[in-house]
């Protein structure tokens, strides 16, 4: 579930940054430095929960069998010959990932919205910057 929330929060500011109004991205761009200033970049650990599918038997087996010709044409006998391999079944296998995050970045970045935000209005009467 984190996973996907991580996914959508990602595409959502890729989405919102490339619909921003060049205007926008320049006041943003100028509060950043007073962003990290305030917030500075403090990576931790975090453990994460995960998920992925593994094979694993399934206690069946599955077996091949071919029709092997002789190579010599003298004789028109064939051999039959059987492969068997373990039946195999997808299984969720959850493990825990340890990743460093930066525990300042949401802070910083809704200060550096809010600076640019306040920006565009005084420069163009409205928050977006557009004009």
């Amino acid at each position: 579930m984190f996973r996907q929330t991580r996914f959508c929060v990602f595409f959502l500011a890729l989405f919102v940054g490339a619909c921003a109004t060049p205007e926008y991205q320049q006041a943003r761009s100028q509060c950043e430095g007073e962003g990290l200033k305030l917030y500075p970049v403090v990576q931790q650990p975090q453990v994460f929960r995960r998920s992925r599918v593994v094979e694993v038997p399934d206690g069946s087996t599955v077996c091949e069998t071919q029709s092997v010709q002789n190579k010599e044409k003298r004789t028109e006998m064939s051999s039959v010959r059987s492969v068997c391999r373990p039946g195999m079944k997808p299984v969720t296998e959850y493990y825990d990932e340890t990743v460093m995050v930066d525990i300042n970045r949401g802070a910083r970045d809704a200060h550096v919205d809010q600076c640019a935000g306040k920006l565009c209005l005084q420069r163009y009467g409205n928050i977006k910057c557009k004009v």
